[in-house]
């Protein structure tokens, strides 16, 4: 759907729009600066650590704890709180393991809602990797018990997976930070490290979060407060000539990050699954939804600099009313340098980590992403010949039509583009909109959990059953979709076999880019095809769990589940995973 489409449907009472008006727009920037926040403070506040969950196991090598996600009052000035929902009170709190450890922790959900905790990038056996299928009662607790396998180590981040209530969770701040320690860190003591939660909120005026909009719903929120490990804008104090390490998560619903660093260069070290063989230089780096990056950067020998890492305008493919943000440098973290002595440069071990090529493929599949308006079935196809095309490789592997993929960056992490250009002027083809499972729930509901969230969306600290029914209300008719089907609960697309290397060839049939997200496993991307381009071999190798397609781009991924069971894969903007955009195989 273009955004032509779109007004013409809001205009004709189609969506219906929360009457909440955010506090970083209606309250005015003045506001908020002439707030004194105890735990969001005023910018150029020093970089704090993110807090730490407490490990109350003697024992080494276990980490044993809870994890009690629920209403919090955090202090936004004297008269003024924001009413979040977080873990432990804790604005994205830290687990910190090592590869080996064996971790232990209870959920004990003190939320109005049910709630999960999924364990963002860590090879967990699926009946631990905190599904919708698993969720929690309020009231109700669940433990989550595995052991950290050889080769886990890197950033890894966890938060909730109910289906149906998900959007209000994450725009509620309920996030944490997963930090795998390998056996031997190989990079040098010299090196400074500094981890780098990015979170955005939107606040009504009294200090409540903003009920989502139709424009939320259709593009993924962006809420204007943009937060650094809970803080805005936080100021890191270093030596010149400083080597940081910077460790990144995206843990926004929908803010891409266009990562630049005034008058530095990034240099890539790792990304979802850990390092990677051999660091990449960047000029700029995009990181959506769902990512991590690991970052060198040698801080300039200048004395009293200031330096800003920032986010930059990225357009990817935006419906609605445009908000002025998205024209905007969204500032993340000040560096400023000292007045002091420069520490040398330092030397890096020639191989950082070791990303063996997966091999030829046992199965080869094709995944399609497209979003279907009820009622408008004369889209253009576009650039696409998917929906057409049968599965390749093993017939009993799913049988679903769908279509090759592709994508532009390097190994999935490479250099972010100047820009796609206009995405809106372009639109999304059909995708069979019959097809949408066994659940038969109204459009822009994804199945069951559209009315488990009816039941349970109530919000907390006296906004209750209100809220749950605006956010419901809010939604637009429209499917976010895959291989033509919107998620229900218990279907299942494909099938397939433990250790068995796969290809995928994923396609993004729309006009607006979607991070492709894949649980229970890395992958590889292989090559890539831009819109009405060639396959590419991507230059070099990384391990993700999450990558992004812009429009009409296909990318050709390889993975192997390890594990048996139904794992999830979908689009990492959440509120378009909430509307359909997810699906799941099943592996015996």
């Amino acid at each position: 759907m273009n955004r032509r489409e779109f007004l013409r449907y809001s205009a004709l009472g189609g969506l219906v729009l929360s009457a909440a008006s955010p506090m970083a727009l209606a309250a005015s920037r003045q506001q908020l600066h002439g707030m004194a926040p105890a735990m969001l403070p005023e910018g150029g506040q020093p970089l704090r650590p993110l807090p730490r969950i407490n490990n109350l196991s003697e024992t080494a090598g276990r980490f044993h704890s809870a994890l009690t996600p629920g209403p919090h009052s955090v202090p936004l000035g004297d008269e003024l709180e924001a009413r979040l929902w977080l873990y432990n009170g804790k604005v994205a709190p830290l687990i910190e393991v090592r590869e080996g450890d064996e971790l232990d922790i209870t959920l004990i959900n003190e939320l109005a809602q049910e709630t999960t905790v999924h364990w963002h990038g860590v090879p967990v056996p699926q009946a631990q990797d905190g599904v919708p299928w698993d969720a929690v009662a309020p009231g109700e607790s669940r433990r989550y018990h595995y052991t950290f396998p050889e080769g886990s180590a890197g950033l890894h981040w966890f938060h909730p997976h109910p289906h149906g209530v998900l959007a209000t969770q994450i725009a509620h701040g309920l996030a944490g930070a997963l930090l795998v320690r390998p056996p031997r860190d190989l990079l040098p003591v010299e090196v400074e490290e500094h981890l780098l939660v990015v979170s955005d909120l939107r606040l009504a005026a009294n200090g409540a979060v903003a009920p989502h909009t139709a424009e939320d719903w259709m593009n993924g929120r962006e809420g204007e407060l943009v937060l650094v490990n809970g803080q805005r804008e936080p100021r890191l104090d270093v030596a010149p000539g400083t080597t940081l390490r910077l460790r990144l998560i995206n843990a926004c619903a929908g803010r891409y990050l266009r990562l630049r660093l005034d008058e530095h260069q990034l240099t890539l070290i790792g990304t979802d699954g850990g390092l990677i063989e051999r660091p990449q230089l960047l000029e700029e780096l995009l990181l959506t939804p769902g990512e991590r990056a690991d970052l060198l950067v040698r801080v300039s020998e200048q004395a009293e600099g200031r330096f800003q890492l920032a986010s930059h305008p990225y357009e990817r493919g935006w419906m609605g009313p445009r908000p002025s943000h998205l024209d905007q440098v969204a500032p993340l973290l000040a560096i400023h340098t000292l007045d002091s002595g420069v520490h040398p440069a330092v030397a890096l071990p020639e191989r950082l980590g070791r990303v063996e090529p997966l091999g030829e493929p046992g199965v080869q599949r094709r995944v399609e992403l497209t979003e279907v308006m009820p009622g408008h079935g004369d889209h253009d196809a576009g650039h696409g010949d998917a929906g057409n095309m049968p599965e390749a490789g093993h017939g009993d592997h799913g049988g679903m039509a769908a279509a090759p993929a592709g994508h532009g960056d390097h190994g999935g992490m490479a250099a972010a583009p100047a820009g796609h250009g206009d995405h809106g002027g372009m639109v999304a083809a059909p995708a069979g909109h019959a097809a949408h499972g066994s659940d038969a729930m109204p459009h822009g509901g994804g199945g069951h959990g559209a009315a488990h969230g009816m039941d349970h969306g109530a919000a907390q600290a006296g906004q209750g059953a209100r809220h749950g029914m605006s956010e419901m209300a809010g939604r637009p008719a429209v499917d976010f979709l895959i291989n033509g089907r919107a998620f229900a609960m218990g279907e299942v697309l494909f099938e397939g076999q433990a250790g068995e290397v796969e290809e995928w060839e994923v396609f993004n049939n729309s006009h607006m880019d979607h991070p492709f997200h894949v649980h229970g496993t890395h992958f590889q991307v292989i090559a890539t095809r831009d819109a009405d381009g060639e396959w590419r071999e991507a230059p070099w190798l990384a391990w993700k769990d999450t990558v992004n397609l812009a429009p009409y781009q296909r990318l050709k991924l390889r993975l192997v589940f390890r594990e048996p069971g139904d794992w999830l894969f979908h689009c990492h903007i959440i509120e378009h995973e909430e509307l359909g955009m997810m699906a799941t195989i099943r592996v015996s």
